[in-house]
């Protein structure tokens, strides 16, 4: 099975990276439940630790063990990857990145990605501000340092996908839905509902459901994720490129038009369900497994013992009757 890999670059310690995975369904974006799988993906180590080259290999060794066990466990062929993060330094002779220039043009606001000169000047200040016990809250530079992670992920990602640097705030400033930062109230809510326009997802309560699962972290953190692999999901032609691709300086939206207000105001999220006891009457309609999401019942709940012990991925035990146990006490129980 094709899948579109979303990334969405964050050091802060302690912190598991935001990493998305989805396959193409009849037209739809669907991502996977990672965020109940048993194996994780690695923990930021915080942005005084990024300064140094050999922990960003190391980190970057990981993310791609955790993509290759997640794909070569569930059968999954990674195509592309979606990283919202510049992929390597700014040319020494340019004061902004060509793509960030075409993000000017276009009333973007985006941080300036340093060059290689700027980067030794800027390790070396973060150095000796550690080095003189002063607070790591105060690193300078350090909206910058993540960019030093960016730059090894692609490399090291290179080799398991194609990579590209995708931005998500730009993706929601074209679908017309950035007017408020992604981590105010339901802001991130709004926004995954305005690409599910164009994703197909999600659109169903149990999709909704489903959405705090697609990875770990915050909303907005899991909602960048799923904007990178949607716009890694998407072939050239229907993406918008600022910048020059063919310098390898370029930054890809969706080639998208804006959601109407009417459309943009849609619930985003529908009121929880409470989950019931499933009754008789209801066992001959078809339903998705509540938890992968992958499975359909033809005739709910008929299977779905097998289906938990042998199939699952939704589940986080991993012995055959614990595994039961969990499904039914999570979607089968009053």
């Amino acid at each position: 099975m094709d899948v579109f890999i979303g990334i969405d670059v964050a050091c802060a310690k302690g912190k598991y990276l935001p990493l998305v995975i989805c396959t193409l369904e009849n037209g739809r974006l669907l991502p996977f439940p990672l965020a109940s799988y048993p194996i994780k993906p690695p923990r930021g180590l915080g942005n005084a630790r990024t300064l140094d080259d050999k922990v960003n290999q190391a980190f970057a060794e990981d993310v791609a063990s955790y993509i290759e066990t997640v794909c070569e466990a569930f059968h999954l062929n990674p195509i592309r990857i979606g990283i919202d993060s510049p992929l390597r330094p700014r040319d020494n002779h340019l004061n902004r990145r060509l793509a960030e220039q075409a993000l000017d043009r276009a009333g973007i606001s985006c941080y300036t990605t340093p060059s290689a000169d700027d980067f030794r000047m800027i390790k070396a200040k973060g150095i000796a501000h550690l080095e003189a016990s002063k607070p790591i809250q105060n690193l300078p530079h350090a909206h910058q340092i993540f960019m030093l992670l960016g730059f090894v992920l692609n490399e090291r990602l290179s080799k398991v996908a194609e990579c590209i640097e995708v931005y998500p705030h730009a993706t929601v400033k074209q679908l017309g839905v950035a007017d408020i930062h992604k981590s105010k109230g339901n802001q991130a809510e709004l926004q995954l509902s305005a690409m599910s326009h164009y994703t197909g997802w999600p659109k169903t309560d149990d999709d909704w459901s489903q959405a705090d699962n697609m990875c770990l972290g915050p909303m907005h953190d899991r909602v960048d994720a799923y904007s990178a692999a949607w716009v890694a999901s998407l072939p050239e032609q229907e993406r918008i490129s600022f910048g020059e691709p063919e310098k390898g300086d370029a930054i890809w939206i969706p080639d998208v038009k804006p959601i109407s207000s009417v459309a943009a105001n849609l619930p985003t999220k529908p009121n929880p369900i409470r989950k019931t006891r499933q009754a008789v009457s209801n066992i001959a309609r078809q339903q998705a497994c509540p938890a992968c999401n992958q499975h359909l019942f033809k005739r709910w709940p008929l299977g779905w013992d097998a289906h938990a012990v042998y199939k699952c991925t939704g589940l986080i035990e991993g012995e055959p009757e614990a595994r039961k146990k969990e499904f039914k006490r999570r979607f089968m129980s009053s």
